[in-house]
């Protein structure tokens, strides 16, 4: 099998193409225009929790109360201290720019500033890697730079989902994880020793900011296993330094992000020791393999000498790391996940956004897996001419996909993903090789997708969820609200409504502590919060509410039913409860605190 990407024949004459900096200015600028559109209302599709928990580790960071090794956020005690999962390496952007910024500003502002500045400029490198993408599918020019033009502002549009995590103020770890994914892409578009090196070490890189991408990671390195097996031209070399570039990264990223207790620690949901032993483990198998002199001729040879190391290290891992079998999300316990993490919109499927109506979002969603519907017959010639790294992305991009339709939460991935092979497929449409029978089997494909929508929303009709007091909980009511009432109280530990959480947070007097936020890793304070506003149980209640000082509720208009949540309705109502002191509150404001008097606490 020979590797590369075939180019689009050029007819003498053919125009110049757009430099690489035009390109990437160009989808820069669209990027930037629809994370503008999305703004233009004053509130971003992606702004979350997310972004506003990052933002209280950063600035632990910044102001010197957390060291650099330090995974303990002190403000939220479920009773047991909440540790971090996630990695320094996202926040060391704004810990170097805010320090350079207060040169000029004070630290505070800079940070703010910080914080608007460096995910545009992140899109700067993500679009960078988009078009060197796909200008490696593309394999050659357009007939115009006007068409080349067209096509890269349609691609960038069809990203809109990956391009708006690049917002100014959006944090989270998502854009640097997009950042990542590309540059793993871009590795595998290269197909030889310095892609491998790339691959590899942005596939490691990912890991160490979050196990969302992981499905990926394994995506990427099972295309170039696949090519291994298959005797892919240069194969071997980018096998070879994909292993490389792996362990060497992990071995960096675990050493300037971990510390000695960081490497050690036994965590299922994050970068630490079971995914260490494994990240080396398996690149230490890979690249054993291709160490070894010669290769065996047969594939089911070469495929065994990869599975037989690798199944052993994987094997390993389970007899060191047994927890890990129920995977990353085995800490939450029954109850937070049926009322917080199973109504999660991003973690359900396709089939929930068509229950919900959610008709816009499933529309873009295939107009983005579409692509790779459209690229079947392409993709068909590419493998019959034998165009690895083609096949490789194609398959990642196949993957993304495929989570996506179970998750919501990948459609940035796969939208990053797909719209890399427009150009491609825009050329090998225009190319005069291409047959009248290839062009049909595109439209087919097309009419398959419009059909596929069509009856989906036909056949699966939306099913209408009335709201509910756990709903209300979620709510963040006293947004902008006064809570100066903190200031009048000693500091003791608040329980409280997940909703209610960062409204706290960002505005209570030190020595305060939250009792949960709507984390995975909170799920035990998460629990302590429902068995206490839910509970029928007076016993249940009074045990959940032992270990706090404080509870805090806003006032609702919505009207919450008692039988369900007899303390939440109670108190988002307005009323007393027995063994609850009322604390006057300085200033009108929905924001209610209570002293838990436990003798009378009913």
């Amino acid at each position: 099998m020979a590797s590369g990407v075939s180019h689009v024949a050029c007819r003498q004459g053919c125009p110049t193409s757009l430099t690489w900096l035009e390109s990437v200015g160009l989808a820069w600028g669209t990027g930037l225009a629809v994370v503008l559109a999305d703004l233009a209302d004053g509130r971003a599709v992606y702004a979350d929790v997310d972004d506003r928990l990052r933002a209280a580790q950063i600035g632990r960071l910044v102001s010197g109360e957390a060291g650099w090794f330090d995974p303990v956020l002190s403000f939220v005690a479920m009773l047991e201290p909440y540790l971090s999962p996630w990695s320094r390496l996202v926040d060391l952007p704004y810990l170097l720019l805010s320090k350079g910024l207060s040169v000029f500003v004070a630290p505070e502002q800079a940070l703010g500033i910080a914080y608007l500045l460096w995910p545009p400029l992140m899109l700067i490198a993500f679009c960078g890697l988009a078009v060197f993408v796909a200008r490696g599918l593309m394999g050659g020019p357009l007939p115009s730079r006007m068409a080349e033009a067209m096509m890269l502002v349609l691609m960038a549009m069809l990203m809109a989902f990956a391009m708006l995590e690049f917002a100014p103020g959006r944090i989270d770890h998502h854009n640097v994880q997009l950042v990542l994914l590309l540059a793993m892409a871009a590795g595998l578009c290269r197909w030889d020793a310095k892609g491998g090196l790339l691959m590899g070490a942005a596939g490691a890189a990912s890991v160490a900011v979050g196990l969302e991408c992981l499905p990926l990671v394994v995506a990427a390195f099972g295309a170039v296993a696949c090519g291994y097996v298959l005797d892919a031209k240069g194969s071997r070399a980018v096998l070879l330094n994909a292993a490389a570039g792996t362990g060497s990264s992990t071995v960096v990223l675990a050493a300037a992000f971990l510390g000695p207790a960081g490497i050690a620690a036994q965590q299922c949901d994050a970068f630490s020791a079971p995914q260490i032993v494994l990240m080396l483990g398996l690149s230490l198998a890979f690249g054993g393999v291709c160490l070894v002199p010669g290769m065996p001729a047969s594939p089911v040879a070469r495929a065994s000498l990869l599975a037989l190391p690798s199944l052993g290290v994987l094997a390993l891992a389970a007899v060191l790391f047994p927890t890990c079998l129920a995977g990353p999300y085995a800490v939450i316990d029954p109850l937070s996940r049926l009322y917080w993490f199973d109504r999660i919109e991003q973690e359900q499927g396709v089939l929930f956004l068509l229950r919900s109506g959610r008709y816009a979002a499933v529309a873009a969603l295939l107009s983005v897996g579409s692509m790779l519907f459209l690229l079947l017959p392409m993709a068909v010639s590419k493998a019959r001419s034998g165009a690895a790294s083609f096949l490789a992305l194609y398959a990642l991009a196949v993957v993304s996909l495929l989570l996506t339709l179970l998750m919501v939460r990948y459609i940035r991935f796969a939208s990053a993903l797909t719209p890399l092979f427009l150009p491609a497929l825009v050329g090998w449409w225009l190319d005069s090789r291409t047959g009248v029978g290839q062009r049909r089997a595109v439209l087919g494909a097309l009419a398959v997708v419009v059909a596929a929508f069509a009856g989906m929303v036909a056949l699966i009709k939306p099913v209408d969820r009335p709201l509910d007091a756990v709903d209300y909980m979620a709510m963040d009511a006293c947004a902008g609200e006064d809570l100066s009432v903190l200031a009048t109280v000693a500091p003791g530990r608040i329980a409280q409504p997940n909703g209610l959480a960062f409204t706290i947070i960002e505005a209570m007097p030190e020595g305060f502590r939250i009792a949960a936020m709507p984390f995975h890793r909170a799920s035990p304070g998460m629990k302590r919060m429902y068995e206490a506003f839910l509970s029928s149980d007076p016993a249940v209640r009074r045990a959940a509410l032992a270990p706090f000082s404080y509870v805090a509720v806003c006032r609702l208009p919505l009207k919450s039913d008692a039988a369900f949540a007899p303390l939440y309705a109670a108190l988002s109502a307005g009323e007393d409860w027995p063994g609850l002191v009322r604390i006057a509150s300085p200033t009108e404001t929905r924001f209610q605190l209570f002293r838990i008097d436990y003798h009378a606490l009913r």
